[in-house]
């Protein structure tokens, strides 16, 4: 049986963002979160060199609010993945 994570908020997130572009990516993160404060680092590159990842950290209040950024990040066009 699984168990759900207890998340107690406010409390620091950190999403995973994979594309292809890192200046796309860190474009379409500055459009989903606006002036919200937040931390946005390169992570890693694929072998191939195809692939990019940033870290996003930012301060989340509510488990809606976490969701509702996970989701709009995903919707973005320049974002082809989320963890």
């Amino acid at each position: 049986m699984h168990e759900k994570l207890k998340i107690e908020y406010p409390c620091e997130w950190e999403y995973r963002i994979i594309g292809v572009n890192e200046e796309s990516l860190r474009l379409a993160v500055i459009e989903i979160i606006g002036s919200k404060v937040h931390n946005l680092s390169f992570s890693n590159k694929s072998k191939t060199g195809k692939y990019i990842s940033l870290i996003l950290k930012t301060t989340v209040t509510s488990e809606e609010e976490r969701k509702n950024i996970y989701l709009a990040l995903r919707k973005s066009p320049a974002i082809r993945s989320v963890i």
